[in-house]
């Protein structure tokens, strides 16, 4: 499973959209709506189950209603290591790009935009995709990134990986991490060798 995202039609047709699409536009706000509803629920996910003050801090034009503080906010509870929190924030900024600039393309050449993509570095040093729930990498191999915007998608599909981990690993409205002997009980056919972990 490459594509790391919450259950239901409205998810799935929006990863349709994006890897069907000529438009580079289209798959940079597609690709940004879907991060940003993963960084909420997964931030929603670690703060205790108060939802009348969580929302007073993360709906639109409260202190943490952009996506930018609530990815910061991540990386402080150690949602995100170093490299995954830098992704994310390239990824927000060149949605961003892309939704201020009429002429934006994956092709441009605007200073800002550049940068927000060097942050796309998720891929390096990876031959495949990491396992959406724990444990070792799965068996999909990452895709030959020979373009900007594939850039942008892999890493996009690296850091929904990374959320959904980060989710399955905790008890849920806590920062109580849960142990392999924990998950493997909620998830016994995790590993192909009955449920074993590899030796």
């Amino acid at each position: 499973m490459a594509w790391a995202v919450f259950p239901g039609n409205e998810h799935e047709r929006a990863v349709i959209e994006l890897v069907t699409t000529a438009s580079d536009r289209v798959t940079s706000v597609v690709g940004g709506a879907l991060l940003e509803k993963g960084v909420d629920q997964t931030l929603r996910e670690r703060l205790l189950d108060e939802p009348e003050l969580v929302n007073s801090l993360l709906l639109v034009n409260r202190p943490l209603g952009n996506m930018g503080p609530k990815i910061d906010l991540l990386r402080l509870l150690g949602a995100l290591d170093e490299r995954t929190h830098k992704a994310m924030k390239g990824i927000a900024r060149v949605r961003n790009f892309f939704a201020h600039h009429l002429d934006a393309s994956f092709s441009s050449q605007d200073r800002d935009f550049i940068k927000a993509m060097s942050q796309l570095t998720l891929h390096r040093n990876r031959t495949h995709y990491p396992h959406h729930l724990f444990g070792p990498d799965s068996d999909i191999a990452i895709e030959r990134i020979s373009s900007e915007r594939e850039r942008f998608v892999v890493n996009l599909k690296l850091s929904l990986i990374a959320l959904m981990r980060d989710r399955i690993g905790h008890v849920p409205y806590s920062n109580q991490p849960l142990t392999e002997d924990r998950l493997l009980e909620k998830y016994p056919d995790r590993y192909s060798t009955g449920g074993k972990r590899p030796a």
